[in-house]
């Protein structure tokens, strides 16, 4: 599930991964926000706090189904998470066209300083 959070810095969309990530909240969490704030015409930069129960998406959202398809942004950081997050992101990190970043819980504050640079 992807959860709405306190914003942790103006301009930048927050949010807490947990269990099972599911394109209905893809489209209700997520999708919403980037699409205001494209309209506004702000940089799209997104802080998603995953904790360890983190599972990853639900197979609705892989297989074609119910797909999801993320839009353009200009950066992504992960915070936290079981250690496959990080691994995924410095695997597939290099294939998006936003900046991304991982950085471990005890990290936070400087993954909130390397996304508040970005928005």
């Amino acid at each position: 599930m992807l959860c709405q959070i306190p914003a942790i810095a103006k301009g930048v969309i927050s949010l807490l991964a947990s269990g099972r990530i599911s394109s209905a909240d893809f489209r209700s969490q997520l999708l919403p926000q980037i699409v205001n704030m494209n309209a506004q015409g702000n940089k799209i930069c997104l802080y998603i706090e995953a904790d360890v129960l983190l599972e990853g998406w639900d197979q609705q959202s892989l297989s074609g189904v119910d797909e999801v398809r993320m839009p353009a942004m200009d950066a992504l950081v992960f915070v936290g998470g079981p250690d496959w997050v990080g691994y995924a992101v410095r695997l597939l990190g290099p294939m998006m066209q936003a900046e991304v970043a991982w950085f471990p819980l005890e990290q936070k504050a400087e993954a909130i300083s390397w996304i508040t640079a970005r928005s």
